[in-house]
């Protein structure tokens, strides 16, 4: 609470507290630090808190909040239509979600914490009723600076922010910046503190950072935007340098040397870390599997600077273009880093197989390993597919093939048990040596992403079972089942696609997508699955990860871009040996919370820096006369227009009900449809479509499109696959465990 909230924030601030307990008007007065010439404002508070309903008066004079002015503490996320959905962040694990109208944001952005006050409203289509809610205040900012574009009217500066999810400009107060202030230049503005429900946003500007003519613009402001640093500070740096990357006896005295074992890493052409290697040897029962993750925490100690600034990070951030490490550079490149033909500390889950991939027993110990074949995943996939032209060196091949039959089997048997099988293409950009796009393309390897992935599935799940049965705090990766009216939207969206089987539990799910792969509507079945999934987060207690299908699970292999991982590796270490438990439950709920808001904020700052760069791809060519055509994919309909799918790049616009043609046309969003008033003429969701490039808005990420010939439907086998890819991915729970650069946005 600072000294610039106003008594209405201040009082309600105490009124929410848990430990509150009824006070008499003097005795709140008191605990607000009121003076005399307050007193008659909280007076006049006190009673339009009870007119409103919001406040009850108890006996013998005591204040509290009524039943309908119990508020909620929630952390607010915006909505392109300029509402927001706030998520409930106390108790733990009560992640109830309430929709805030615009006008009943008070103040608040993307990001804040935020007190609610429960609004129930009549949907227009039922007699239910749908959870709303209006914020009562701001509890939390969730950046104090955001960069946009300096521009003034007849009575004032304004800035216009430069940030996807923030619709309200920012007034400058006069008098204050502390730098000369230009036109059309591009600001970084220090929020004021909120005041109260009503009051635009206002701050002061405190740096100048240039026209848009400013090389690499777009990427600082979406640094700033995201709270993200490149830098390290100088004790960070000074810290990671007192470690050599050559190897002491100290450190192998102790370990199992598995420096003969035949190891190798595999991962993008492009990686800039590698903390994940597999090694693979017969064993009586069948196979032992050795998934070898870097000690980062043999390295960091817990309380260190960079512990410190670690955790603060608590994940590596990987922008299309440019990166943001958790740890400095010249741990995760070298000191930590799995390098091939270097002795290198490991932290190593044994796994124990029979024939089929089935886990036997799984044990965990420190090793010392020296990585032979730094593999990348298109190499290993051109073995996969073509090995009379394979580029893997001999020595591995019999190894890689019979890692990829256990793999085949271990995916098969994890999704006949629950987990969803579910299939999206992802975006992959090339840039030139200036950061431009110069083309844009889905990736491929398939089945080389998804070997690595179902081996450090498995040493996640055996590192969790290790851990839940034992009474010590841990940290958890959970992904709760969907709620009922998520189960609805689904069905109907699926309806929508002509897919009317009742979809009502992972088994459905996998039905219906295994029954949709390889065909034209693969996509959208999939993407109308995602859309009505939870997001995965870090929780301190045990739920189970409905999407991976397994009852408890953790993330153990990324330590050098995960802070959840490196907290793993020493709660786990430390129980392995018997010793004190590093963390208590109260540390473990708040980096849980912790890390997973860094992770939301990591997955925004990827989509967001993937999407300007195709954004800017098309910019170019708009630029250049190249308006198109381009074939793409009916994905939803909106009130005001068609939201579209670029087949060739998934890049994501919309066609405005204007830009359809001369007919006039009206948008059903709950059919999928547009109708023209006249000729009756429609288009929707599943249909081909040809479009040009209209308008593209840079600093609010949307592009317009003009619609130039109508195909047909997707569902009547008329246009080829847009799925590109038959690797496993989603937004909103799944990313592959070992995930690098440029992988997916959402995590497991």
């Amino acid at each position: 609470m600072t000294s610039g909230s106003s008594l209405e924030t201040r009082l309600y601030d105490i009124l929410a507290q848990p430990a509150y307990r009824p006070m008499k008007q003097h005795e709140l007065a008191r605990e607000l630090h009121v003076k005399t010439r307050e007193r008659a404002a909280l007076r006049n508070l006190l009673r339009k808190g009870l007119v409103e309903g919001r406040l009850v008066c108890l006996r013998k004079n005591r204040w509290a909040l009524s039943a309908k002015g119990q508020l909620i503490k929630a952390r607010l996320s915006a909505l392109p239509s300029g509402g927001a959905i706030a998520t409930a962040i106390e108790p733990e694990g009560a992640r109830q979600e309430y929709f805030i109208g615009r006008h009943a944001l008070a103040g608040a952005i993307h990001g804040d914490i935020v007190l609610l006050e429960s609004v129930f409203r009549r949907s227009r289509t039922d007699s239910s009723t749908r959870k709303e809610a209006q914020i009562v205040r701001v509890v939390e900012r969730s950046q104090s600076r955001i960069a946009g574009r300096l521009l003034r009217n007849r009575f004032q500066w304004y800035v216009i922010p430069d940030h996807p999810h923030i619709h309200e400009n920012i007034y400058i107060s006069p008098g204050t910046a502390s730098v000369e202030l230009h036109e059309h230049h591009y600001v970084i503005v220090e929020l004021d503190d909120w005041v109260e429900r009503g009051s635009p946003l206002r701050g002061t500007v405190v740096e100048d950072i240039g026209d848009e003519s400013q090389a690499g613009l777009s990427s600082r402001i979406l640094l700033i935007n995201h709270q993200l640093s490149k830098a390290f500070d100088s004790t960070v740096n000074a810290a990671a340098r007192e470690r050599a990357p050559e190897l002491t006896e100290a450190d192998i005295r102790g370990r199992e040397d598995c420096r003969d074992m035949l190891t190798m890493t595999i991962d993008p052409t492009d990686a800039r870390d590698f903390d994940d290697a597999i090694s693979l040897v017969p064993a009586p029962e069948g196979w032992l599997l050795g998934v070898h993750i870097a000690d980062v925490s043999h390295f960091v100690p817990i309380g260190s600077p960079i512990d410190r600034e670690a955790a603060h990070r608590g994940n590596s951030v990987y922008l299309t273009g440019d990166f943001v490490p958790m740890l400095p550079h010249y741990l995760t490149s070298d000191v930590c880093s799995l390098r091939p033909s270097v002795d290198r500390l490991a932290y190593t889950v044994w796994l124990t197989l029979d024939e089929r991939g089935a886990v036997l027993q799984h044990r965990v110990s420190s090793t010392v390993i020296r990585s032979q074949s730094r593999l990348t995943y298109e190499q290993v996939q051109n073995h996969f597919d073509h090995p009379e032209s394979s580029d893997v060196p001999a020595h591995v091949r019999g190894s890689l093939d019979t890692m990829r039959a256990l793999a085949q089997q271990i995916r098969q048997r994890r999704i006949k048990s629950g987990a969803l099988n579910l299939e999206m293409p992802e975006v992959k950009c090339e840039l030139d040596a200036h950061g431009n796009a110069t083309a844009i393309t889905l990736r491929g390897a398939p089945e080389a992403y998804q070997l690595i992935e179902e081996f450090m599935l498995l040493a996640n799940v055996a590192v969790a079972e290790r851990l839940s049965t034992r009474r010590i705090p841990t940290l958890y990766r959970i992904h709760e089942a969907p709620e009922p009216e998520q189960w609805e939207a689904m069905n109907l969206a699926l309806h929508i696609l002509g897919i009317n089987e009742p979809v009502q539990s992972p088994a459905d799910i996998n039905t219906i997508c295994r029954r949709m792969a390889k065909t034209p509507s693969s996509y959208l079945a999939n993407l109308a699955i995602l859309r009505n999934l939870k997001r995965a987060i870090y929780s301190s207690k045990r739920a189970g990860h409905f999407g991976l299908g397994f009852s408890a699970y953790t993330h153990f292999t990324s330590p050098i871009r995960r802070y959840p991982d490196l907290l793993i590796h020493r709660i786990l270490k430390a129980s392995e040996a018997n010793a004190r438990p590093p963390y208590r439950y109260e540390d473990i709920q708040q980096l849980a919370a912790h890390c997973s808001e860094t992770e939301r904020n990591a997955d925004e700052a990827e989509s967001e820096s993937l999407k300007l760069k195709c954004l800017e791809y098309y910019a170019a060519k708009m630029k250049a006369g190249e308006t198109g055509p381009y074939p793409a994919l009916i994905v939803g309909v909106l009130a005001r227009g068609l939201l579209i799918d670029l087949t060739e790049s998934l890049t994501r616009g919309l066609i405005p009900l204007h830009a359809l043609g001369s007919d006039y046309f009206e948008a059903f969003p709950d059919q999928g449809i547009v109708r023209s008033r006249t000729s009756k003429r429609q288009l929707r969701i599943g249909e081909v479509v040809e479009v040009e490039l209209m308008r593209i808005d840079l600093p609010h990420r949307r592009i317009d499109f003009r619609l130039v010939s109508h195909a047909g439907s997707l569902r009547k086998g008329k246009s080829r696959d847009v799925s590109g890819s038959d690797r496993s991915s989603s937004a909103r729970f799944h990313r592959a465990p070992h995930q690098k650069r440029g992988r997916s946005r959402g995590s497991s």
